[in-house]
């Protein structure tokens, strides 16, 4: 019986939760333009992995909200600024490799000029790495916990993995769409250049954005 206990979060709740995750997936943001972006100018195997990074950035982030180190990381300077800076330094240095490195004729419509492993890891350093990310986590998922309905640590983990399930779902589909969409643009060269460019720089935007985070201010503090 206490395996069902995520039933304790009722069809109902559960639902309403889901269409709350796709409208926020679907709201432009550093997640939404790094996968259009990337599949865009990369095409659609190096978006896909890039929200699949995007989700395995989840896997960590969940049990940690759910410990509570969530909280920790928003409420405390140091840890905030140390994550950010190494975050945004490094998709800056990602971001600028794309917009002053060269840009390599695709061999055919699936091309990417990353791996998929780099895809991979740097939509998981993006999402990783945001300590908004946390904090947005911490003020969205307690409006649908149920404190009377059992384990809200628990119930906190259920709904984080739904949130990223879904949210996946829908990346994955934004994901597909741009990078069918930057096979017919990329066909010029011209085109194929500007696309990798301005790949490039949203990539060093949501670095600088990272670094421009303002640390929260310490409990107590007015």
């Amino acid at each position: 019986m206490c395996f069902f206990n995520f039933m304790l979060i009722d069809p109902i709740t559960l639902s309403a939760f889901s269409l709350a995750v796709v409208l926020l997936a679907l709201t432009p943001g550093p997640d939404l333009f790094l996968i259009v972006g990337r599949g865009l100018a990369q095409g659609r195997s190096a978006a896909i992995y890039t929200a699949l990074g995007f989700f395995l950035a989840g896997t960590v982030q969940v049990p940690l909200l759910a410990l509570g180190l969530a909280t920790l990381i928003s409420e405390n300077p140091f840890l905030f600024d140390l994550i950010r800076y190494a975050g945004g330094a490094y998709l800056i240095w990602r971001g600028a490799k794309m917009v002053f490195g060269p840009v390599p004729d695709p061999s055919g419509e699936g091309y990417a000029v990353v791996s998929r492993g780099e895809a991979l890891r740097e939509g998981f350093v993006a999402s990783l790495v945001n300590p908004k990310g946390h904090a947005f986590m911490l003020a969205f998922l307690p409006q649908f916990v149920d404190p009377t309905a059992g384990s809200v640590a628990f119930q906190f983990v259920i709904l984080g993995l739904v949130m990223r399930a879904v949210a996946l779902v829908v990346e994955v589909t934004l994901a597909t769409f741009s990078g069918t969409i930057g096979a017919v643009l990329r066909r010029s060269r011209r085109a194929r250049i500007m696309l990798e460019r301005t790949a490039g720089l949203l990539i060093v935007a949501i670095g600088v954005r990272l670094l421009l985070l303002e640390p929260p201010e310490p409990r107590g503090v007015q």
